[in-house]
């Protein structure tokens, strides 16, 4: 039974689903061109082409959660401006991350990627803390 690590799912399928949302955001809600959108996100320009064809970022739907719809619009808001800040867009989006991991987001995801690990129960997207700690709340959901 191969061990899928969550980080190993948030970098393969929901941080590349959320590029995709905040992609989406500043072409059509920004009007930014595929090159500038790269150069905003630090990701080539073949990648912001894959987000729009919906060749890649699709593994998860970020869309269905408010609060990851939220993010998205600020992210996209930040990187959209005359002097974006990609250090403030690069903690918004690392806290996304979290939000997804400490939310258990991609439980679904792990369950059909790895058929025989069963979620329920699991805590390993907490980090190895007790279920307590679960709990953990980010600036986006406020």
């Amino acid at each position: 039974m191969p061990l899928i690590n969550p980080y190993e799912i948030i970098s393969k399928s929901a941080l590349p689903a959320f590029r995709a949302m905040v992609s989406r955001r500043l072409t059509e809600d920004h009007g930014l061109t595929q090159q500038e959108v790269a150069m905003r996100l630090g990701i080539t320009q073949a990648s912001v082409s894959n987000y729009a064809r919906k060749a890649r970022g699709t593994m998860l739907n970020l869309e269905a959660d408010p609060n990851l719809v939220k993010a998205a619009d600020q992210v996209a808001q930040v990187l959209a401006s005359d002097k974006p800040d990609q250090m403030e867009a690069l903690r918004m989006m690392t806290e996304v991350c979290d939000y997804i991991r400490f939310n258990h987001v991609m439980c679904k995801l792990h369950e059909n990627l790895d058929p025989e690990f069963k979620t329920e129960g699991c805590y390993a997207c907490v980090g190895g803390l007790s279920m307590d700690s679960a709990q953990i709340k980010t600036r986006i959901a406020a």
